[in-house]
């Protein structure tokens, strides 16, 4: 028997007693000003888990947006450019205590897959969570990537950026790791079930996909696209 474990990287939030940067600020606001944002998520967390009937874990790092220092009004990312560019130097050390954190907490027996992001949009967080991901592959364990959704989709554009890192631009950054495409196909039940968990996450709505209706076309005409007709994902698997 097979037990699924979705495992939320950032989900701590910042100290009460440090000020938020004037990003972190804005990005509140587009998420329609909580009270307390990462409260927040974590029910959106809880609610979408519940769809899908999973088991969920949520580690205690901040999102790079609360990052750097933040008593002397410095942080590491502070617009969209930095968000989806690349990894703060001070930040590259995160990689190594996600990676032991994942040993520490998942339990790892014969069969266990790791799901990780490919960093299809380039986002930081997506980057350091795949090079531990990596870290973990050398270290014996198995190791999937998947395709960051709604970034893999070429007509999405992040926060109203250029999408400089699609699919094609990031398998060619990649393309040492010798990845290769392997397409797992959706019932309609699987599919719906993935928009309605999508969807539990109203507080990213708008500032992803406007609305419900705009973002259930989208999710259903990309898995049509992958599956050429017939709904799928794809994941990407190191053959070295």
């Amino acid at each position: 028997m097979f037990v699924t474990l979705a495992v939320t990287i950032c989900a701590a939030p910042p100290a009460q007693d440090e000020p938020l940067s004037p990003y972190a600020e804005t990005l509140h606001e587009w998420w329609g000003a909580p009270e307390d944002a990462v409260a927040t998520r974590q029910a959106e967390d809880q609610a979408s888990m519940n769809i899908l009937g999973i088991d969920y874990l949520r580690l205690d790092f901040t999102d790079c947006i609360y990052r750097g220092n933040p008593e002397k009004g410095e942080w590491y990312y502070n617009s969209d450019a930095e968000l989806f560019g690349q990894v703060h130097p001070t930040d590259l050390m995160l990689a190594d205590k996600i990676a032991k954190t994942l040993v520490e907490r998942v339990s790892r027996k014969k069969g266990t897959m790791l799901y990780a992001p490919l960093t299809v949009g380039h986002q930081v967080d997506h980057q350091l969570t795949h090079a531990a991901a990596w870290q973990l592959r050398q270290q014996g364990w198995t190791v999937l990537f998947y395709e960051d959704y709604p970034y893999a989709d070429p007509d999405f554009t992040p926060h109203g950026l250029e999408n400089t890192a699609g699919l094609e631009s990031t398998l060619n950054r990649l393309q040492n790791l010798n990845l290769q495409p392997q397409l797992q196909f959706l019932s309609e039940e699987n599919l719906q079930a993935k928009i309605d968990s999508i969807a539990a996450y109203d507080s990213q709505m708008a500032i992803l996909f406007e609305t419900r209706a705009k973002m259930e076309d989208q999710v259903r005409n990309y898995a049509l696209g992958v599956g050429e007709d017939k709904p799928a994902e794809r994941l990407w698997i190191p053959t070295d």
